[in-house]
């Protein structure tokens, strides 16, 4: 059985997925950025890669953190640090937890170029001071004739993000390919819903991803 997982090399590397081919469709560059001011009171991270490319983690001592999910979650472990994510990942359920004297408060938030704008609005809205740095890119392939050729015999295809999904779908998708799909959110879900095919929703981290998937293919 053929399963490959979408999942960019720089993040995410230490879950083993055991069998699992990992081809990712996109890779991520870091971008300089600048700190207006190191006195928040709270840091919001919304990806993996905002972690793994955030270069103050000595800014998170004594202060509260947010992710946005249980993947950017995990990051942040890794480095040793704690932080508050919501049970359903996403903007609503997060602005969830943030709702509470937020005009006493000062966020920053770290993200990547392009990413979502809901908990910056969100924040504004409710007259919270904040501030948002972008440390990374996504960037797509210059060709993906050689990694389409990878995709022909494949049965699942997982997609950790919405980007990765798109770039199938423009670059990689064919009528003759008779993969299921599998995704870690409603969000991602969704987006693949609207095109006009089923995807499954699956734990990612959980330690028996690769049977739950054999299971659903069986």
């Amino acid at each position: 059985m053929n399963i490959i997982d979408t999942r960019t090399v720089n993040t995410l590397s230490p879950y083993n997925k055991g069998a699992i081919k990992n081809i990712p469709l996109f890779k991520l560059e870091p971008l300089s950025y600048e700190l207006k001011s190191k006195n928040y009171t709270d840091i919001i991270f919304q990806s993996t890669p905002s972690v793994e490319f955030f270069n103050d983690i000595n800014l998170l001592k004594h202060k509260r953190v947010f992710s946005m999910g249980v993947s950017t979650k995990k990051s942040l472990a890794d480095k040793g640090i704690d932080s508050v994510s919501p049970v359903f990942p996403g903007s609503f359920a997060l602005s969830e937890l943030l709702k509470e004297n937020l005009s006493n408060r000062k966020f920053l938030i770290v993200k990547g170029l392009g990413g979502l704008n809901k908990i910056f609005n969100y924040l504004i809205k409710n007259d919270a001071q904040v501030h948002e740095i972008i440390c990374y890119q996504r960037m797509k392939f210059d060709s993906y004739e050689e990694i389409k050729k990878l995709f022909k015999k494949s049965d699942a295809i997982i997609f950790p993000s919405t980007f990765a999904a798109k770039i199938f779908f423009e670059e990689i998708f064919s009528r003759d390919l008779r993969a299921r799909y599998f995704v870690i959110s409603e969000r991602i879900k969704s987006f693949i819903n609207t095109l006009g095919f089923e995807a499954y929703l699956i734990d990612y981290f959980s330690d028996d991803v690769e049977k739950s998937i054999k299971n659903l293919l069986s």
